[in-house]
């Protein structure tokens, strides 16, 4: 039997141990002191590491309840949630208005726990329309309902049985842009998605004449905006007679890029249904768009189905005696 050679067993010893050493210490810097944020975070980390010690009390003969086995059943929610499986009405648990946001939250995320989809629906809603709620309890009701709509059912799924809102534009001087007729139409149908059934939305295209211009040499900015064909957006519900009440109009210049022209129309959409809901509803009026915010996503999100419902009464037309 062969003995190894002695250079080569002083060569393997150094590198089963430098081996390890140079792999786990290649990305270490053993010259540059520690910073005040790692030596905030040793500290924390030692700290953490020793058990704490609680100050000796002497026990009382009697025994202590909070001493016993705490139960793994939870409280009940302060909202009565009924049961997560039944139907609700549209207005559901908008009679607890009064405990607040945090409570409707709380309602929410229980029954979301139950597989209660379409009551946490009307619980993340109810966030929104029935109560005063702080940015971040807003946007955990946004979220909510963002993941919760794609689960449930529309609310109406006759379409004769949706109130027929009109979505009418209505164009001065010359022929609108191109796409103005498609995009005004998407617009419409989207409405009756977001409204989950409740309202049918069609679109319709107004012309008229443009207004009287003065002629000046300096051409005014209102001048150049009735040149580039200003149009005047307003929802209405048509009743018999094509009798209907209406939203006031608002008007806007109506930009060639069919990108931006969907974004135009859909933020007046928006406008117009949070002023109507403002002005002829008790609830609380939907947030403005912020300048780098969706409309299509407020249109589907910060309205809820409630309010399309009451926005939808607000324009009928009433009945005759």
């Amino acid at each position: 039997m062969k003995r190894v050679p002695i250079p080569l067993v002083i060569l393997l010893s150094l590198g089963a141990i430098g081996l390890p050493w140079w792999l786990g210490t290649r990305h270490m810097d053993f010259l540059t002191p520690p910073g005040d944020f790692q030596l905030a975070r040793i500290r924390a980390d030692i700290a953490g590491s020793f058990p704490k010690r609680a100050p000796v009390v002497p026990r009382s003969s009697q025994p202590d309840p909070a001493d016993a086995v705490q139960s793994p059943i939870k409280p009940p929610p302060a909202i009565d949630p009924g049961d997560a499986l039944a139907p609700a009405p549209l207005d559901a648990y908008r009679s607890h208005a009064d405990r607040g946001a945090a409570a409707f939250i709380e309602l929410a995320a229980l029954l979301e726990e139950q597989s209660g989809h379409a009551r946490a629906l009307l619980a993340w809603e109810r966030v929104l329309d029935s109560c005063r709620a702080e940015p971040p309890q807003i946007a955990a009701a946004l979220a909510g309902i963002q993941r919760l709509r794609p689960l449930v059912a529309p609310w109406n799924i006759d379409p004769q049985a949706a109130r027929p809102l009109v979505l009418e534009a209505t164009i001065h001087s010359g022929s609108p842009p191109d796409g103005w007729q498609d995009r005004l139409g998407e617009c419409a149908e989207e409405l009756g998605r977001h409204s989950a059934g409740l309202l049918r939305g069609e679109a319709r295209v107004v012309s008229a004449p443009a207004p009287d211009r003065q002629r000046t040499g300096r051409r005014t900015r209102r001048d150049a905006a009735a040149s580039a064909g200003p149009a005047m957006l307003q929802l209405r519900i048509l009743g018999e007679g094509e009798q209907a009440a209406s939203t006031p109009r608002i008007d806007f210049v109506p930009n060639p890029d069919p990108k931006i022209l969907r974004r135009q129309i859909r933020a007046a959409v928006y406008t117009l249904v949070a002023s109507q809901l403002a002005a002829t509803t008790d609830f609380p009026p939907p947030e403005p768009l912020g300048d780098r915010e969706s409309p299509a996503a407020a249109l589907a999100t910060r309205i809820t189905r409630l309010e399309w419902s009451e926005f939808g009464k607000s324009l009928q037309a009433p009945t005759a005696p």
